[in-house]
């Protein structure tokens, strides 16, 4: 008997990438998406799993590639940007394009797997940012896709219940391709650490066994929670 899907939208992505490896772990079979050929081929091999190449922002093909994918138990939706300019720099297309990747594309590739998610009576989850509920400089663009990201999670957790869980992992910075930017300058790097009450930047395992445990059948009882994994930083005051 195969084993069911968790499919992972972000498949190669640093965090995606994890999941998927715990994933196996649970049980599962992982399914990564993604728009990178190579990544995601290279993921998908070593993973020994199944793949599929499609770009988020492609909503037709998007759904019909998703549709296709049988025996579906959960999803991750693990694609995300990072677009940082002061509200008097951004443009109308900035939110726009932030809101197609980080929403839209978990809102249609959600719509894609509901009908496989209800009948196996799955799991969601999705992730957001620590910059939703503390507010940080230059970042309107992230923060207000994000935003409707954790809205999402509660009105789906709603609907969906009591047979399909869903919830949602707030991360702060994360050791990843996309953040390198903002990390790769050592004393950028240590200043960011130093904001944490648990001074560090996130790694992928800092969400993965989280994720999987969420994602899986031994989560019975969590869903519409926005839960957060940022080192305190949202909740937490650091010691003077």
């Amino acid at each position: 008997m195969e084993k069911q899907k968790i499919v992972i939208v972000g498949g190669s992505g640093t965090i995606g990438s994890a999941i998927a490896r715990e994933i196996l772990d649970e049980g599962f079979t992982p399914h990564i998406v993604g728009r990178n050929k190579e990544l995601i081929q290279e993921n998908a091999r070593k993973l020994n799993c199944p793949y599929s190449i499609v770009d988020v922002l492609e909503t037709e093909k998007l759904i019909e590639c998703l549709a296709e994918i049988d025996d579906v138990y959960g999803v991750a939706y693990c694609v995300g940007s990072i677009d940082l300019k002061p509200i008097n720099l951004a443009k109308e297309n900035d939110y726009l394009h932030s809101y197609k990747i980080n929403t839209l594309g978990a809102i249609f590739a959600i719509k894609a797997l509901l009908p496989k998610l209800k009948q196996n009576k799955g799991s969601i989850l999705l992730f957001s940012t620590v910059a939703v509920q503390q507010g940080f400089n230059n970042h309107t663009i992230i923060s207000t896709a994000k935003g409707a990201l954790e809205g999402l999670t509660l009105s789906l957790a709603a609907e969906l219940s009591p047979n399909i869980r869903v919830n949602c992992i707030a991360p702060s910075l994360t050791e990843s391709k996309m953040s390198q930017t903002i990390i790769s300058n050592e004393k950028i790097k240590k200043a960011i650490e130093d904001l944490h009450p648990i001074p560090k930047i996130g790694k992928a395992n800092d969400y993965s066994k989280l994720s999987a445990f969420l994602l899986g059948k031994n989560n019975t009882w969590i869903t519409g929670q926005i839960i957060h994994v940022d080192g305190g930083r949202s909740t937490v005051r650091k010691k003077s």
